[in-house]
């Protein structure tokens, strides 16, 4: 199975099933997909600053699921999901 790098924008696009979401469907379709830290802290800062419910950002935490993270998550790296204010406070501290 080949893989493909996805970006923010088509990771949000697919998943509030934006009408050019559906354009990517035959690209990202039997493929493993890929997402950067950079998509997932894209999408951790979104869910914040639109005041998303616990619910709707559990959605979003096992619709992601479905991609792999580039570079993986290590011990030395900041949590990406779930993140609140306190969380991105404290990994600008740990710098």
């Amino acid at each position: 199975m080949s893989s493909v790098v996805v970006d923010t924008d088509v990771v949000s696009f697919v998943f509030k099933n934006h009408p050019i979401g559906r354009q990517y469907d035959a690209d990202l379709a039997d493929r493993t997909l890929i997402v950067s830290f950079m998509t997932l802290a894209e999408l951790d800062r979104w869910t914040i600053q639109s005041k998303w419910s616990e619910a709707r950002r559990n959605w979003l935490r096992l619709y992601l699921e479905s991609f792999v993270p580039r570079p993986r998550r290590s011990s030395t790296t900041c949590p990406l999901l779930p993140t609140t204010t306190a969380t991105i406070e404290g990994c600008r501290a740990s710098r």
